[in-house]
Parts: C-alpha cells; structure tokens; sequence
C-alpha cells in the first residue's frame, strides 16, 4: 500500500492502479491490482497459511461486526473506520489463544474483556473532552443492571460544543457480544449463544437539550434482557455513553447531526 502526496488527488482506477480515500482520511491510498486468484488460494499447496489467516480473518471480523451492533446508536457518532480499529482489537484477542492450532483459534472476548475498555467512538473529540462533569457508573453482571448517574451541566462550562450546534443529548447502551469460536465440523467461526440480547431494547436516548444554560441532572437505569440466567461466561456485556449533538428539521424538530458527537464503551463485564 502507497500514499498518494501529488497535487493530483486522484480516485478510481488507472490501469492495474486503484485509488481511493479512507473514510475520516484525506490521504489517497494507491495500491496494485493483481496476485493469485481465488482458485489458486483454495487450492495450491503453497497457499495453506494463506488460507488459515484467511479463516481466522472471518472470526475476527465476525466478532468486529457483532461488538458493533451491540452499540448501534452510537454508530453515527463514529467519525473514523470503527470497524477496522474493532477487527484488529479482536485479532490481537485471536492470537492469544494458545489452545487452538492456527487457522481454527478463537476470539475470546470474554478473557480479555479488558481490551475494548475505553474504546472510543470518536478520534477528533473524546467523551470527557466534550462532556466535562463526572459520572457515576455501574455495571452489575449478576443482575444485568447498569446505573449512570450525571449531574446537571452548566453549558457555559462543562459542555464543549465543538459544532455550535443548538442541541443536545445523552445516549446509553447495554448490549452484549459473545465469543467467537470454530464450530464442530471445524469450518465456519459462530458464536455459541447468538441473538442473546436485542441492542434494541438496552438503549436511552433523553430528550434533546439546549446547548445553553444548566439541564438537568440524569439518571439511567439500563437492564440487561437476560434470556438465559445466569449470563453465558462466554458473553460480555458492553455498556457505553455517548452525547450527540443536533439541530433543528424544517418542521421545526429536533435531530441528530451524523458525527458530531462523542461516545465510548465505559464498562465491560
């Protein structure tokens, strides 16, 4: 892979050359078509670690997907390539697993839990940055309870509005992800307790809040819809806060401008 630093900026393709941008980049990335075809990959001898990175890749980017859709709101606050900074979390996860040959290790999220502590959501404005008063946060594992407790917000001083925008409010999620492992017949990466939790159900929104004077103080409760209880090991629960910023529509309501905001994942467990 190249970067482009010409004044001629250019994207597409350009004989055996694509061009393109990288979303939150304003680089040109270049790079050279060609290599083995997919024939060649399945089946040459020559091929083989090939193929098992390749294996390994899928449950790796499977996992990526799955702790991304545990927090789908916060996904429009996301101003950089989320999902490639969570499949390369997950293939650090991948490779200490010490028990699987290569090519058939599992991702286990579970055991290292501690990795996507703090991940954020946003590269040009963190959480605390944006929002400036402490929180008091709890996750309860055994009771599938989180509690986010945060004080009123004097605008003036405690709320960076980076876009100037006249909105804004409070986002929380809990949702959970599960492991990924390879199944018994040993050819696809699945998770042993899929669909165990909604996204949909563990999620606050408060209403929109002028971005100026003091707004309230907040008190959320989210609860963890535990179809199975106690909670899988090999489940982790995700709780995350993020704030959005917005403006008004042409009838006069309020909506969310996409990234400007600020989110991050605040506890695991």
């Amino acid at each position: 892979m190249a970067i482009s630093k010409s004044i001629m900026q250019l994207t597409g393709s350009l004989a055996n050359v694509s061009m393109y941008k990288l979303h939150g980049s304003d680089q040109v990335v270049v790079r050279v078509k060609g290599g083995p075809n997919k024939i060649q990959i399945k089946t040459k001898p020559q091929f083989e670690k090939l193929r098992r990175n390749n294996s390994e890749w899928t449950g790796c980017t499977r996992m990526g997907s799955d702790i991304r859709y545990a927090f789908v709101p916060m996904n429009r606050l996301e101003d950089y390539p989320v999902t490639g900074a969570l499949n390369a979390i997950c293939k650090q996860i991948q490779k200490l697993d010490d028990v699987n040959e290569t090519g058939r290790r599992s991702v286990n999220l579970s055991q290292h839990k501690d990795k996507l502590l703090g991940f954020s959501f946003s590269r040009s404005q963190m959480l605390e940055s944006v929002l400036r008063v402490p929180m008091e946060i709890s996750l309860d594992r055994l009771t599938g309870q989180a509690h986010i407790a945060i004080p009123e917000v004097d605008t003036d001083m405690y709320l960076y509005n980076f876009r100037k925008l006249p909105y804004y409010r409070i986002i929380a999620t809990l949702g959970s992800a599960c492991d990924m492992i390879m199944n018994a017949d040993k050819n696809k990466y699945t998770a042993p307790f899929p669909g165990l939790c909604d996204p949909k159900l563990g999620i606050f929104e408060s209403a929109w809040m002028p971005a100026a004077g003091i707004q309230p103080a907040l008190d959320i409760t989210l609860l963890y819809p535990m179809k199975i209880n106690p909670i899988p090991n090999e489940v982790t629960l995700l709780l995350c806060i993020g704030i959005e910023f917005g403006k008004v529509d042409g009838a006069n309501v309020p909506i969310g401008v996409k990234y400007a905001g600020s989110g991050k994942i605040v506890r695991v467990g």
